[in-house]
């Protein structure tokens, strides 16, 4: 009797944390598919006014205390590089979850 009630007691925990690991994915998935709107603003932003913007800067013209990452190359290199990896891991494991 006591092997059942483990079996079973196990199996709910999984179950349930599971669950709320699905939920969590499904609201940062929608999150991150939102936010594709704002990935394409920074891109035509990048190939229109960034180096404006950073020759502006670079002139003394952007206050010093203005927060400016933006105008790093890093930052959206980053970012993006972020993405492309982020992209690759959910397809990986898509195609895992596929082979349930």
């Amino acid at each position: 009797m006591k092997n059942i009630i483990d079996r079973i007691t196990k199996m709910e925990t999984i179950l349930d944390e599971l669950t709320v690991v699905v939920e969590k994915t499904d609201k940062a998935m929608n999150e991150l598919t939102d936010s594709l709107k704002d990935l394409e603003t920074l891109k035509k932003y990048y190939e229109s006014q960034y180096m404006k913007d950073v020759m502006e800067e670079k002139r003394g013209e952007v206050p010093q205390d203005l927060k400016r990452g933006v105008l790093s190359e890093d930052a959206v290199h980053m970012l993006l590089t972020d993405l492309v990896e982020l992209s690759f891991k959910m397809e990986k494991l898509s195609n895992k979850i596929r082979g349930f």
